[in-house]
């Protein structure tokens, strides 16, 4: 069943409201909403129980831990259930066993797959590779909604030897979530957990949280239905709807549940994102380089999407009329014959420092007589333009031209 610890996040640990338990007999069946499910969301479902009974004045009882735990119980009284895998609910719903009606399952928030190691992370393990090394020992869950995760992240790059050494580092396997973790309390010798990143709020005084790259990153989500019993309570209704609802979402992201971006990505390619820029023309805003901005607003339109840094790569081609914008202050002056210092040094640098590869034509460069000293830092050198922009494009990158 799902504790409480000293955890600031527990502040809410009041919401188990057992009302039965306590005493309180004034409050009838058909005032209450008694809810189950997996030990997983039960810290997010609490509190947002909470929420809703504040708004609604309706009470709600809620119960969670592994399914064996409650279900007697719940085959009795249950209204609402919620669960934290996908597989988890079709197998309630294929028993037959709680009523639940398979139209209302509505799937809610999705978490992360990640790493759990000991504070200060002394074998210093950054990705899932690092739990490959000889040697090293790692606790898995076989039970509930982490059944098959660790399988799925090893085997997510199509290498079965992935498996096979992963499978060897194995000293542990939990039964469900609640094993796991009084086991990494009690046994020292485990030197990580493969889970998901919800865990690592009631361990965070016993554990540091590793996040996984996308390679091995696996999602599932929590889940929520009515049973039969839950139909004939309109409570039961609004109770889902509020889970789904703008605060709902913020209760579990809070919880560091992962939810729907306010405004819906602009881009479906999330992973791998390669674009070349082709910055040729001479056209300034304020002194500088259209092109150069255009590739900046690029950048930012992906950032603000959400796109990683490491999942963006994007190359700035510079050539002919727009290749003056990569000197220096002083071969600058002598070409335009302007005073002052070259005013799209700051907006390339900035370009550099977040990751763009900025590259200046050769032959453009040549035909002017310039050489690498009159060159911006940071600045890269391509032979020739047009055959760099062309072999980036039978590479998959995609073009733009500012």
């Amino acid at each position: 069943m799902f504790t409480c610890t000293s955890h600031s996040h527990f502040r809410h640990c009041v919401l188990v409201l057992v009302l039965g338990a306590i005493g309180a007999a004034d409050v009838s069946a058909a005032d209450m909403l008694r809810v189950y499910g997996s030990e997983g969301p039960s810290p997010a479902m609490q509190e947002a129980a909470m929420a809703f009974q504040d708004n609604s004045e309706v009470k709600v009882e809620v119960v969670s831990g592994p399914v064996t735990k409650w279900l007697d119980k719940a085959k009795v009284d249950a209204d609402v259930v919620f669960c934290s895998a996908e597989f988890m609910m079709s197998d309630l719903v294929r028993a037959g066993e709680l009523q639940i009606d398979p139209s209302s399952v509505t799937p809610l928030y999705l978490r992360p797959s990640a790493i759990l190691v000991r504070p200060g992370n002394p074998k210093g393990i950054r990705d899932f590779p690092d739990l490959l090394r000889p040697s090293m020992r790692v606790m898995v869950v076989t039970g509930s909604g982490q059944t098959g995760l660790w399988e799925d992240m090893a085997g997510k790059g199509g290498d079965v030897r992935t498996i096979r050494v992963f499978r060897k580092n194995i000293v542990f396997f939990a039964p469900n979530s609640d094993t796991a973790q009084r086991t990494w309390k009690e046994r020292d010798d485990i030197d990580a957990w493969v889970t998901w990143n919800i865990w690592y709020l009631p361990l965070h005084d016993h554990a540091d949280l590793v996040p996984v790259s996308d390679d091995y990153r696996i999602y599932r989500q929590c889940n929520v239905a009515l049973t039969e019993r839950g139909k004939a309570k309109p409570s039961a209704a609004r109770l889902i709807e509020f889970l789904a609802s703008s605060e709902g979402a913020g209760i579990f992201k809070s919880w560091d549940w992962v939810i729907p971006p306010a405004n819906p990505s602009p881009v479906a390619v999330r992973t791998d994102v390669a674009v070349v820029c082709r910055v040729d023309k001479d056209e300034s805003k304020d002194g500088v380089g259209v092109g150069l901005i255009g590739v900046r607003r690029l950048v930012e339109g992906y950032r603000a999407a959400g796109i990683p840094e490491h999942q963006l790569h994007v190359t700035a081609v510079v050539h002919d009329d727009a290749a003056y914008w990569m000197l220096k202050d002083k071969p600058y002056r002598l070409f335009t014959k302007r005073d002052g210092d070259n005013p799209n040094k700051a907006i390339v640098r900035e370009l550099v420092e977040s990751g763009v590869r900025v590259e200046l034509c050769s032959q453009t460069m040549r035909e002017h007589g310039w050489t690498m000293d009159d060159v911006l830092p940071g600045v890269k050198l391509v032979p020739d333009g047009y055959p760099r922009i062309a072999d980036l494009q039978l590479r998959g990158y995609a073009y733009l031209r500012f």
